[in-house]
């Protein structure tokens, strides 16, 4: 039957319809499409006609949007050749099969080398993505510790700040069953800046030094008591005397005023301190040179002693090293408590300021003054 496109323009002549279109469109080009009988015998590479693409310029060719649908529904009905589209022409089965041939085969082996190589890369990463951890975990612990005891110290000293804000005194340190108490409040680390807790401590440690330079001086001459009889009478009580009584001077007059000299920021008792402690060093020379019967088992009483008994005459070889290391030891602190003394800002003048000060607030020393003008 019959039938006619009612939309098309019955002025319009079909392009397809030209001789030299028809020419080319008889023409055909063998494809492989590349299937095989997987049951049966290999059979020859079939083979499709495929039109090829012609493109016409936009400019000399215009159809509707419909004239597709009257060429494609109408005109193959009756044998007239399909006009080539993208979806349903040549060119789309050419172009498929085109696509389907040029997939490259599956390879097996760039795979496994891939997940090798993946291994390989997790093998050396891992470790090291886990070291960075562990050393961001250390560091983050290192810090935590340090603050934990930055705040620790700042608890201490707060509370010794609550328990001491009275100062209550705590030095010497004896045991509660012990008939005396403690005489003075001592606390380095409360008392003292930072920058000046070095000297002030070494100068402690030196005054315990003393103390042992004391008490084993007191000891060599008991000997010499017990093995020369009276003749080393004096040298023994001289050595009472010395453990008894330089012993607590010392720590009050020079340990004691540098101690309060740093607390305080007084030049004054920095001068007091330079002072005894420059007795202190003149002591322990004469300690370390032991003058026949003068208390001190120094150098002249140790070989005098070894003689009569070459034990107590090593004893106060001993002894007179003591005294040595003793006075050497204070000549050194001194010049380094000197050095700070200097960057301080410490004077004469202040401290001559500062003894003024404190003698007018003195009445008895105000009224000594008044008297004797």
């Amino acid at each position: 039957m019959d039938e006619e496109n009612p939309f098309a323009d019955p002025g319009q002549v079909n392009p397809f319809m030209d001789p030299s279109v028809m020419q080319v469109s008889a023409q055909s080009t063998t494809v492989v499409a590349g299937l095989d009988d997987p049951f049966g015998a290999p059979s020859e590479p079939a083979t499709v006609s495929v039109a090829p693409v012609i493109t016409q310029p936009s400019a000399q060719i215009t159809q509707p949007a419909v004239a597709p649908v009257s060429s494609t529904g109408y005109g193959a009905g009756y044998g007239a050749p399909a006009p080539p589209t993208s979806s349903y022409g040549g060119a789309g089965y050419g172009s498929g099969a085109a696509s389907f041939n040029s997939q490259p085969p599956k390879q097996y082996g760039n795979e496994e080398t891939m997940h090798k190589q993946e291994e390989i890369n997790t093998e050396v990463l891992q470790p090291n993505a886990e070291k960075l951890v562990e050393n961001e975990f250390r560091k983050r612990e290192e810090d935590l510790e340090r603050r934990e005891r930055q705040l620790r110290d700042e608890q201490k000293r707060l509370e010794e700040a609550r328990v001491y804000g009275d100062r209550v005194p705590n030095f010497p340190p004896l045991p509660k069953f012990f008939p005396c108490t403690p005489c003075v409040y001592h606390n380095i680390d409360f008392d003292i800046a930072p920058e000046h807790q070095l000297n002030v401590k070494r100068v402690f440690y030196h005054w315990q030094f003393t103390v042992i330079c004391y008490l084993l001086n007191f000891i060599v001459c008991f000997g010499m008591i017990c093995a020369l009889g009276t003749k080393a009478g004096s040298a023994f009580g001289l050595s009472l005397l010395y453990a008894g009584l330089f012993i607590p001077l010392s720590f009050l007059t020079w340990y004691r005023m540098l101690y309060n000299a740093v607390r305080l920021d007084s030049s004054m008792r920095y001068m007091l301190f330079f002072f005894m402690y420059g007795f202190q060093i003149f002591v322990s020379g004469i300690a370390a040179l032991g003058f026949n019967s003068g208390g001190f088992a120094g150098w002249i009483t140790a070989f005098k002693t070894m003689e009569d008994n070459k034990a107590l005459g090593v004893l106060g070889i001993l002894v007179s090293l003591a005294w040595c290391a003793n006075c050497l030891i204070a000549v050194y602190l001194i010049m380094q408590i000197h050095k700070t003394y200097r960057t301080t800002g410490q004077s004469m003048e202040k401290a001559s300021g500062e003894f003024a000060a404190s003698a007018g607030s003195n009445r008895n020393v105000a009224q000594a003054v008044l008297r004797s003008l």
